[in-house]
């Protein structure tokens, strides 16, 4: 009689999906330390948009964060079959634009392409999956009931002084400084650029906005902004972001 090899369980995934300048980092990075309040090791953290896009070795960890603006498929089956969680960052999509213009330097019509893409894909998450949304409008990377609510969904018990940690660790003051250390420590590279970033946060140079809602009015034109309401009509039906007449 053949004796089977034991087989480990698959890693739990997390998916951290959403538009970019959503919130979706800031989103990630608390996803992270709250599971390492509870799991001090095994907790492997990357970004990516397909199976070809996951590192080596990933298979030994026990819970797998995987940052995604378009998860495929694959991925999200993944999630489910793991039975693990997915969580997807919204914002206007025309206020997306601005910030990618203003922080990052992105053309408009490079910036509207993706935005296109991306917001289709969050339409068919949260219609075909069970989603946990945060709305940037509603300044949730500033709130600590946030921080709760993700531990909630990992099923992770957090006592008042971690969640404190947690949340200091994330202010705009406090990635601005992390991000200014990983400059200084050369994680971006010689020549660092808008499109730079660190592996392991995923925090980009001037990866912090000002959290100004409505800056689309001035950063776009009148043509710029009816372009980008007809590209992502489903997305803005689908979460309410309609266009209201004053």
């Amino acid at each position: 009689m053949t004796r089977r090899r034991p087989t480990s369980a698959p890693p739990r995934v997390i998916l951290c999906a959403g538009v970019k300048s959503s919130g979706s980092t800031w989103l990630y990075n608390v996803v992270i330390a709250v599971l390492k309040q509870r799991y001090r090791s095994g907790v492997v953290a990357f970004y990516a948009d397909n199976f070809a896009m996951i590192p080596p070795g990933t298979e030994r960890a026990r819970i797998l964060v995987i940052k995604s603006h378009e998860p495929s498929k694959a991925l999200v089956y993944l999630m489910r079959l793991t039975r693990g969680e997915l969580f997807v960052t919204l914002r206007e999509p025309r206020d997306v634009i601005a910030s990618l213009s203003q922080r990052f330097g992105h053309s408009f019509e490079g910036a509207l392409t993706e935005i296109e893409r991306q917001s289709a894909r969050a339409v068919e998450l949260a219609d075909q999956e069970k989603v946990c949304l945060f709305r940037y409008e509603t300044g949730f990377t500033e709130k600590s009931a946030s921080i709760d609510r993700i531990a909630k969904i990992l099923g992770v018990r957090l006592e008042s002084g971690e969640r404190a940690r947690i949340q200091r660790s994330l202010t705009r003051d406090a990635v601005k400084k992390k991000i200014g250390d990983l400059q200084k420590q050369g994680k971006f590279g010689a020549k660092p650029n808008g499109d730079s970033f660190d592996e392991t946060t995923q925090w980009h140079p001037g990866h912090v906005g000002d959290g100004t809602i409505g800056k689309y009015k001035t950063a776009l034109t009148a043509a710029q902004q009816k372009r980008v309401l007809s590209a992502t009509r489903g997305y803005r039906e689908r979460f309410g972001y309609l266009s209201r007449k004053k």
